[in-house]
């Protein structure tokens, strides 16, 4: 009987080429788009998954409270993790990490015949000599539980080793760094693209000297610990008020100055939590100090939706194309009814047919994906692989037979409910059940796609918004020179020489740039009080100007002052000075390493305020030092450029090499740099683009089978209508009213859908775009004019039909 089912159905298929074409189209892009979407997902799930003890492993991270806003940082001081050891019976050990993130660093390698290779990396860390015990990376080549012991030593990928050193062996082999020269001791794995924690070379953490000193206040290093295998996470967190209490109040007090209650009375706090080491890529609050930028949970519980969407939609196309079929598969329903066929055995032909074509829709799929996902990683700036040990692959021939019965169950009954006289005798009818079932579908799929459409448009509004915010300094045209600091004695000279650049405008100089981390540095003000925190940034006379921020009062620092106590403040640390005048007013700081000795520097200007951190943060308090000032540095040149770009980098470049001949020339532009922050929303909102497009294109798929199906059953009518004297416009305009009705009222439901959800995803921005009514109306007019261009078709194709022919009872 199954072969016999099986013959049959691909006879009808093969034979309605047309339709099994479109229906195959519909069913394979639906199925694509599904297993796009849980490739991404299946990888997103899969970070930091491969490490043995993951389970056991927590990150500790700080929320800073501060008098005016609060900042969580990934990073504490670094000696809170031989404390939790010592103190916690919870914790079985600890492993801290210095570095990461894009920070670039020069690595050189001098080999045989003294040839130098020279590489600026920017995934350089250092780390305790327990890293490659706490984490799985494994080691390839090299020492054993001697690896980080020595002050100098380091681990390298197997890229790397291939990168500087070819076929040669890298152990016992020497790297220079910016931070030393290192001893490599051991080859590790390439790390995997699904770890939160990249890195391609790992120094020993005793190289940094600051780590030799006791620091429970200031944030250094990123910091993991092992729970035991029977320990509460719960109870740990709640020991650490105490910890900081014990350890930090002591280091505070005396930096200040002030009580530690007065402290926290003034509105400061440290609230120390942990998050599982599997739970840092999806649940990522906005850490400063992050290794990268992570996923989010909700974007996957979003993409599953939208999978979850899609394939209903593709269900639903084909009940309507297999509706749309009625009329000409009835006669045969009614034969075989006639003949004694049971309705069973009609089901299950129908089944047996759906299933087929959803086999065949999924086979199409797959190559679909693998056509497709080149560009997917490109908007998703991944490396998926469509892999045979995929959880996708199975999940893709469940999808195929599940389609196949879900979106066969409906038609199988519908056709095979037929009378078979009725349908004989040419007076098939539908139920209005039936019709009604069909349109609530129709409206369903379309609120789908107008969400989807409207939530792009707002995706891209506040996207657009960001990037022509106004950022309180000028962003484009901004050319950024980094690494400046290796030009030592000679930077001033560079940049006066920059200055006679064709189109430069400007020059200034920064130990940062508005893109970078910051972190806190706290002031007295004058008599004592509360003590102000404030972020941070070294800047020379020169960057105000070259940045075209503006003063509201006072001075910048200039070359007719000492300004080395000298501070300008923006007008967010004026406020909460609270004076009526800040210029001239005494702020004091602890001079580091001798908390009992105080400097005191003079304001002397107040900046209008600027966004110097994402704009999903509030401007906060800061403060500018100058570079004359002790320990204050510059290693980015900022140039203002009005002209030819291409020029003045040749010309700057030029300028580097005669100056730093053995240095690379790297540069920027701080409107780019500014745009990689908001990235993970551009790399969402191309990926709704991807699936709204899909959505609104396989709804279209099934309203053009129902349009089909619709004119059929009014064909009478319209050969009427024409006998009549109805013209060719009116006909068109009666068979799209209906679909007209039906995508309007998609609009109406889509709406309060899509605002709520996006007022939700707008939250995370402290500056956001408003939305409009427009944006809505624009989602459900494009929805509205792809629908009517897809009806059209059929439409005028039941117009133009002779009369004579509609008229006809066969």
């Amino acid at each position: 009987m199954l072969s016999s089912y099986l013959k049959i159905g691909l006879r009808s298929l093969l034979k309605n080429k047309v339709y099994t074409f479109i229906n195959a189209l519909g069913l394979a892009i639906g199925m694509a788009s599904c297993l796009l979407i849980v490739i991404h997902v299946e990888d997103e799930l899969s970070y930091d998954n491969f490490h043995e003890r993951g389970d056991k492993i927590f990150k500790v991270n700080l929320e800073r409270i501060y008098p005016d806003h609060v900042t969580n940082y990934a990073i504490i001081p670094h000696s809170f993790a031989a404390v939790m050891v010592q103190d916690f019976p919870e914790v079985k050990g600890a492993t801290r990490i210095f570095g990461g993130g894009n920070n670039p660093v020069m690595v050189r390698y001098i080999d045989d015949s003294n040839e130098e290779k020279a590489f600026e990396q920017t995934s350089f860390i250092a780390a305790d000599s327990n890293f490659f015990d706490f984490f799985s990376f494994k080691i390839l080549k090299g020492a054993g539980d001697k690896i980080l012991s020595g002050n100098q030593d380091m681990v390298i990928t197997e890229r790397m080793a291939v990168k500087y050193f070819g076929n040669a062996d890298p152990i016992n082999k020497t790297l220079k760094t910016d931070f030393g020269d290192f001893t490599v001791r051991a080859v590790c794995e390439n790390v995997p693209d699904n770890s939160h924690l990249q890195f391609d070379f790992v120094a020993a953490l005793n190289s940094i000297q600051f780590i030799q000193n006791e620091n429970f206040v200031s944030f250094s290093t990123q910091t993991y610990i092992e729970l035991n295998s029977q320990a509460d996470s719960d109870n740990l967190f709640a020991k650490f008020p105490k910890m900081v209490e014990t350890y930090a109040a002591p280091q505070i007090e005396q930096s200040l100055n002030t009580s530690y209650a007065e402290y926290i009375a003034a509105g400061n706090g440290y609230n120390y939590n942990l998050i599982p080491l599997r739970d840092i890529h999806l649940y990522p609050i906005k850490y400063q100090g992050s290794f990268k930028s992570g996923g989010d949970i909700n974007d996957v519980y979003i993409f599953i939706s939208i999978a979850v969407l899609i394939l209903i939609i593709a269900c639903i196309n084909f009940t309507n194309l297999a509706t749309a079929r009625s009329t000409e598969r009835a006669k045969e329903v009614g034969i075989r009814k006639t003949l004694g066929s049971p309705r069973q055995r009609l089901m299950g032909q129908f089944l047996t047919e759906s299933t087929i074509l959803s086999v065949l829709a999924g086979i199409i799929a797959v190559g679909v994906v693998y056509l497709t996902l080149p560009y997917f990683n490109s908007i998703t700036d991944k490396s998926l692989e469509l892999q045979l040990n995929s959880f996708a692959l199975p999940l893709m021939v469940v999808f195929a037979l599940l389609v196949g019965v879900l979106a066969g169950v409906y038609p199988a009954f519908f056709l095979s409910a037929f009378t078979p006289v009725e349908v004989l005798k040419g007076n098939m009818q539908t139920k209005k059940s039936s019709g009604s079932l069909r349109n609530a579908l129709v409206v369903f799929q379309f609120a789908i796609s107008i969400v989807l459409i409207a939530s792009t448009l707002i995706v891209q509004d506040q996207i657009t918004f960001i990037q022509s915010k106004d950022m309180g300094y000028q962003k484009d045209q901004m050319m950024v020179i980094e690494r400046a600091g290796v030009l030592n004695e000679q930077l001033e000279t560079f940049m006066q020489e920059a200055r006679n650049i064709p189109d430069v405008q400007a020059v200034g100089a920064s130990g940062m740039i508005p893109v970078s981390q910051y972190f806190g540095q706290q002031f007295l003000p004058p008599g004592g009080g509360e003590v102000v925190t404030v972020n941070s940034i070294n800047v020379d006379d020169n960057y105000l100007d070259a940045m075209n921020m503006q003063l509201v009062a006072g001075r910048s620092f200039s070359e007719d002052f000492n300004d080395s106590l000298s501070v300008v403040i923006n007008q967010k640390t004026a406020e909460l000075l609270d004076v009526d005048n800040p210029i001239g007013l005494k702020l004091s700081q602890a001079v580091q390493g001798d908390p009992t000795s105080f400097r005191e520097y003079e304001v002397v200007g107040v900046v209008k305020d600027f966004h110097y951190m994402s704009l999903r943060e509030e401007i906060s308090p800061f403060v500018l030092l100058s570079t004359e000032g002790v320990n204050q540095f510059a290693n980015f040149i900022s140039m203002r450029v009005d002209g030819d770009l291409s020029g003045v980098i040749n010309d700057t470049e030029s300028l580097w090499k005669t100056m730093a001949p053995q240095e690379p020339f790297k540069f920027t532009f701080l409107d780019q740099e500014l745009n990689q922050q908001y990235k993970a929303e551009s790399n969402s909102g191309n990926v709704f683009s991807m699936f709204a497009f899909l959505a609104i294109i396989i709804a279209c798929v099934g309203l053009f089978g129902l349009a089909a199906y619709m004119a059929g059953l009014r064909t009478k009518e319209i050969g009427v209508r024409k006998v009549m004297g109805a013209s060719v416009f009116s006909v068109v305009g009666l068979l799209s009213y209906d679909f007209t009705k039906l995508i309007l009222i998609s609009t109406v439901l889509a709406i309060p859908i899509s605002w709520y959800f996006m007022d939700q995803w707008l939250t995370s921005f402290a500056y956001r775009t408003e939305m409009s009514i427009w944006t809505f109306v624009l989602a459900g007019t494009a929805a509205l004019g792809i629908a009517l261009i897809t009806v059209s078709y059929q439409s005028i194709k039941a117009a133009i039909v002779n009369p004579v022919r509609s008229l006809k009872d066969e």
